[in-house]
């Protein structure tokens, strides 16, 4: 019972930084899609190397995080963002819940950064929307077979999300959409 209050503890704190800094951070709903989805790809994994591109202040990435620890595997989250002001946010929260063996802060371009990272089994997007196309044919080649894409705000598509949503549902990859309040895609690498 303990842990759940620190976990929820983290998730409000994260939360409520993103609202500090005037970032628009997934809601409350998208989290539980998003530690879902990661809880279920751990244990069907037995691990998680997962990243979280736009990683903000850390709301998304500690949902991750906590999938991990309660999955009871190894795993990391590359969290990943760019905005140095949303990056120290981060840095300072994993750095508070001493949560470095789980988290990853790097700050950098996920566009960039998806170059130095391979055998991810979750990717959660949550980047400038006219990037997601472009991010998805970076990222999909660094997936493992069986594994997970997130992507968030396609409920409705503008920018490159409609592509993506196309890219993502066609060939070896098959993709649902969760009707969360912004909507949330899950791409799963069948081959």
């Amino acid at each position: 019972m303990r842990e759940d209050y620190a976990w929820n503890h983290i998730i409000l704190e994260a939360h409520d930084a993103s609202k500090d800094l005037g970032v628009p951070a997934i809601g409350m709903e998208d989290g539980y899609v998003l530690f879902s989805t990661a809880f279920l790809t751990a244990t069907r994994f037995g691990c998680l190397k997962a990243m979280d591109a736009g990683a903000g202040v850390g709301f998304s990435t500690v949902w991750i995080a906590k999938a991990i620890l309660e999955s009871g595997v190894d795993g990391n989250v590359y969290a990943v963002e760019k905005n140095i002001r949303r990056f120290r946010r981060l840095k300072e929260l994993v750095a508070k819940y001493r949560l470095e063996h789980l988290i990853t802060p790097v700050n950098g371009d996920a566009l960039k950064y998806v170059g130095k990272v391979t055998g991810l089994n979750l990717v959660f997007m949550d980047i400038e929307k006219e990037q997601y196309l472009e991010f998805f044919n970076l990222i999909k080649s660094r997936i493992l077979t069986g594994g997970v894409i997130i992507a968030h705000n396609v409920k409705h598509p503008y920018g490159a999300i409609a592509d993506f949503l196309n890219e993502a549902s066609d060939g070896i990859w098959r993709t649902a959409i969760v009707p969360t309040g912004a909507g949330v895609s899950i791409s799963v690498k069948m081959g």
